[in-house]
């Protein structure tokens, strides 16, 4: 049996406890002939469940989410991830049990999840929405205090907030450094986190300078900055070095020692390498690409009988378009015949 390691436990029952009712009423209930558990409430996994049920009406369909906050419509502040998927209403009025829980055992051999509140979980097929989650990188200096200093703002709402204070905070002359990874697992994300930058210093800090340290030497992504930032009518002082690696650092002195010498900066958005999610990794779907492998469908190249959606997968597009369509085409893969 895998163990898998979750935090929040005693948050996530009692959100769940308020959105079911009674924490586990649904896994009771949960007693169909054909058994499809989604684990992972996202874009990805939300999308396909309610394509689970269009396609198996018939089937039991139950979703676990341990983040109450992913299936409940909220407005989006800059550098948050979209919550663009169905939320809980929606869910629920399809037919569809959701249990805010979290998976605390996978046992493959038996078909069965262990839930952090204590329930035992049997199912016939699984469909999992890992996510992303960031791979620690050796970037002397980069402990956990640079890491709270330098927020990453990738999917965190934390990290979001904390970013966006920092940003409240810049000196009018401040100097803001986007530094992006080698290996760029989302690359419109990147463009896009990139061009909110440069309209916040246009807007609120004229005489601010955005570095952007793209690791990955994307010369299209640079291009196509430059671009939205003409179209947009931008004047931001706003240098996009591409192959900018960053070798060292100091977060409390905001330095940044690059392959091209030495930078001071005001505000530090650090984004890490990103891998699948760690559940992915616990339950044996990752490869040593850090991602998961699998069909045009979806389908674990690891293990079989198992789908995996969302930008966990290896050939993911990695956008919330992409997340959609991949829920989707994995659950016309799982419809009967």
């Amino acid at each position: 049996m895998t163990s898998l390691t979750r935090r929040r436990f005693v948050n996530t029952c009692l959100a769940g406890a308020v959105v079911t009712g009674a924490c586990g009423w649904a896994v009771a209930r949960f007693g169909a002939r054909d058994r499809i558990v989604v684990v992972g409430g996202g874009p990805a996994g939300a999308t396909a469940a309610l394509a689970l049920r269009q396609a198996n009406p018939e089937a039991g369909l139950l979703l676990i989410e341990r983040d109450p906050r992913r299936l409940r419509p909220s407005e989006v502040a800059a550098f948050d991830r979209p919550l663009a998927g169905p939320g809980l209403d929606a869910l629920r009025a399809a037919g569809i049990e959701v249990v805010l829980d979290d998976v605390a055992g996978l046992d493959w051999g038996a078909a069965r999840l262990d839930l952090f509140s204590g329930r035992r979980l049997e199912f016939d097929r699984a469909v999992l929405a890992p996510g992303t989650a960031a791979i620690q990188e050796p970037v002397a200096g980069f402990d956990a205090v640079a890491r709270h200093r330098w927020p990453a703002a990738w999917g965190s709402a934390r990290e979001a907030r904390r970013l966006r204070a920092q940003l409240a905070a810049l000196p009018q002359a401040g100097h803001v450094v986007l530094r992006l990874p080698a290996t760029l697992s989302h690359p419109e994300a990147a463009l896009e986190r990139a061009v909110r930058l440069a309209a916040f210093l246009h807007r609120s800090r004229p005489g601010g300078r955005l570095t952007i340290l793209d690791g990955s030497n994307d010369a299209d992504l640079a291009t196509r900055f430059g671009t939205r930032l003409a179209m947009q009518g931008m004047r931001t002082d706003a240098d996009w070095r591409g192959g900018g690696t960053v070798l060292r650092v100091d977060a409390r002195q905001g330095l940044l020692e690059t392959n091209e010498g030495l930078l001071r900066a005001d505000v530090v958005n650090f984004v890490t390498r990103q891998g699948a999610g760690r559940i992915a990794h616990d339950a044996g779907l990752v490869d040593a690409s850090g991602w998961c492998p699998t069909d045009a469908r979806g389908r674990s190249c690891l293990r079989p009988g198992v789908t995996v959606v969302g930008d966990a997968r290896k050939t993911a597009q990695r956008t919330v378009a992409g997340a959609f369509l991949s829920a989707r085409s994995a659950a016309a893969g799982l419809a009967p015949a």
